[in-house]
Parts: structure tokens; C-alpha cells; sequence
């Protein structure tokens, strides 16, 4: 389970609204954590807390750029498939207990959640949390949600139904067989256009971050390199990047051969840059970073990453994780490595993810 440090701020965010010192409060500190841990931060939450919404609240302030990099790259999918596919099977909070399953029945998409464990003092915890988050990231990705989404709950409300509708925004119903949100599933393969989805504050920052990092956020060159990155994982063609910059390819060309570059090295370097931070930060597979990347074909993807960076995917991989002593590969419960976002949500029918 992966803690990143806007998990812990939500955390003191929420205590902080609720009147409560997070300087007093013994918050894990940030980067990979234990399933243990994690749940003793929560059961210490619930009973300084003293609040039965609690999870409802932590999972409201659950956006994307809480996931880190992570969410960087479920922003940058190019369809609400695809980033449903990185946030669910790449969420931290089904742990390694937990199970997410998504399929879909008729018109509709089902998405079903199993807490990996239960809170002491608020048995469904996860639960809220969990779904909370979900629907927060939804309305980032799409706006607000079709009148038709609903959730439906394995337990009796703890609280007032009409606290559940106010954080959760939809239909909620009880005491089901399992626990389970459920929306048609007519746009899961439209594209998402940067004009549809929410500019939010968070993904400039994170895509002013990756300029820095780049040293590469000044000059002629940064500006386009800013809007390869605000177009979220389309990397658009020479015509269009001079269309979106309000300029002539031709003026284009020009401007960018005055800094000894071209438009076509800044896409290579922008996309081998990110490349290499979502393999070092994530546990995306190589695959599912192709396809963020606009790769079709993973061999391709391997051979441009090969020419980029003298070392295969798995190469850099392997060498970031033993300087930084950590392991992002996700696995399953016999210790295999899962299959890739992408390949999930191109099966015909469901798959379980543990």
C-alpha cells in the first residue's frame, strides 16, 4: 500500500475543518506503508474523530492529484475505459486483501469493491472511502454524473440517508447482497477531450513540476512543451501544435530552430521524460505506459524508449527500484504480476483485480 503525500495532507486538511491540531496526530510518513499501518492511522481517525462521516469526508477531497503521478497519467488516458482501468487496478486502498471488480451488464457498467480490511469503531471505512473517492474522481474526469449512477451499499446506513447523498452526489440504496456502484456505461469509450475535462489547479501544478524537473520550462521550447502536456497524453502533430500556440507551422519551425531545437525532438523528449517517471513512480505496466504515451504497439513504445534512453523499460525499471529500494510491480495473490490496465479493459468480459 502506497501512501503518497496528498493522502496525508487530505488527512490534515480534514482534522484541521473538524477543529483538530494535525500536528498532534501521529500521521504515517509518506511513501510505501503497510496495510497495518495504514489501518491504525484510521481507526485513530475514527476515535479522535468521533465523526461517522469521516470516510465520506476523506474521500470527497480524494482528487487526482492525490494519487501523485498516478493521477497525472489517469488525466492523460484517452478514454473514461482506460482511466477507470489505471484507478482502479492501481488503487491503494483495495491493498492486497481487497478486491475491485469491474463488469458490465446490459447498458450498464458495475464496479464492486471488497475492503481489504475492517476499521475498528467504523466497519465500513474503506467502503465510503473508497466509493467517495471514486465518484470525486469521475466528476473530474467527466463533470457531473448521469442521473442514472447509483450506489448501492451491503450494510445499514450508519448515518442519515441524506448524509450519504450529500457526499456521495447520487443515488444510494442498502443493505445489498454486495457493494457496488453502478452507471451507464455510454461514454466509457469516448475520447476525453482536454475541453471536457476540468483544468484543474492540481494538474497545472503537477505539469509545472514535470518542466522544472525537466529543466526545460523557460524559453520558446517551455511553452510548447506546456502545451504537449496540457493536452494530456494526445501529443499532437506539428498543425495542430501551431494552431493551439496561434502561429503558422512555418513560425513554429522558425522560433524552435532559433533555440537549436525542433518540434519533434521536444515530443520525444517530453514523452521519454515521462516515461521514465511513471516507470520509476508508478507500478504502471510497461504496456499501460505505452498506451499513455500513444503507442499502439508496446514494441514500438520499447524500441523508441531503447533509442531514448539506451536501456529497455524493464532495464530502467530495475535499476530505479534498486537505488531506491522500492518494488511498484503490482502482484497478485499467487505472486504473478497483474496484466495491464489496458489489456483489462479490452477483454469482453470482467476481470477480478486483487
Amino acid at each position: 500500500m502506497r501512501i503518497e503525500p496528498g493522502y496525508v495532507e487530505i488527512v490534515s486538511a480534514v482534522l484541521r475543518d473538524l477543529g483538530h491540531d494535525p500536528l498532534l496526530f501521529p500521521l504515517p510518513r509518506t511513501g510505501v506503508v503497510s496495510e497495518g499501518d495504514f489501518r491504525t492511522m484510521s481507526e485513530n481517525l475514527v476515535a479522535v474523530t468521533q465523526d461517522p462521516s469521516i470516510a465520506l469526508r476523506l474521500g470527497s477531497h480524494m482528487h487526482l492529484g492525490t494519487h501523485g503521478l498516478l493521477g497525472h497519467a489517469i488525466l492523460s488516458s484517452r478514454s473514461l475505459r482506460q482511466a477507470a482501468g489505471l484507478l482502479i487496478q492501481y488503487s491503494p486502498l483495495q491493498g492486497t486483501h481487497g478486491n475491485v471488480q469491474l463488469s458490465f451488464n446490459g447498458e450498464n457498467a458495475v464496479l464492486t469493491f471488497e475492503s481489504p480490511f475492517e476499521v475498528e469503531g467504523a466497519p465500513n471505512f474503506m467502503v465510503e472511502l473508497f466509493f467517495a473517492g471514486l465518484l470525486t474522481a469521475l466528476r473530474q474526469l467527466i463533470g457531473p454524473l448521469p442521473e442514472a449512477c447509483r450506489i448501492e451499499l451491503a450494510y445499514e446506513p450508519q448515518m442519515s440517508e441524506a448524509v450519504y447523498r450529500r457526499y456521495f452526489g447520487v443515488h444510494v440504496s442498502f443493505n445489498h447482497r454486495k457493494n457496488r456502484f453502478i452507471g451507464p456505461n455510454e461514454r466509457i469509450d469516448q475520447p476525453l477531450s482536454a475541453a471536457e475535462i476540468p483544468v484543474a489547479d492540481m494538474y497545472r501544478r503537477q505539469c509545472e513540476r514535470l518542466l522544472r524537473d525537466m529543466n526545460a520550462a523557460n524559453g520558446f521550447g517551455g511553452e510548447v512543451r506546456r502545451m504537449i502536456l496540457a493536452a494530456r497524453g494526445r501529443f499532437p502533430g506539428m498543425e495542430e501544435a501551431a494552431r493551439r500556440l496561434n502561429m503558422s507551422e512555418r513560425t513554429l519551425r522558425r522560433r524552435l530552430a532559433a533555440e537549436h531545437s525542433s518540434y519533434r525532438a521536444i515530443v520525444d523528449d517530453v514523452r521519454s521524460y515521462l516515461a521514465r517517471e511513471y516507470l520509476r513512480e508508478t507500478p504502471l505496466t510497461v504496456t499501460d505506459v505505452a498506451s499513455l504515451l500513444g503507442f499502439d504497439d508496446v514494441a514500438n513504445f520499447r524500441r523508441a524508449f531503447r533509442k531514448w534512453n539506451e536501456c529497455s523499460p524493464q532495464e530502467f525499471r530495475a535499476f530505479a527500484q534498486a537505488q531506491n529500494g522500492t518494488d511498484h510491480q503490482p502482484a497478485d495473490h499467487s505472486g504473478r504480476r497483474q496484466q495491464s490496465a489496458t489489456q483489462l479493459h479490452t477483454a469482453p468480459h470482467h476481470k477480478t483485480l486483487v
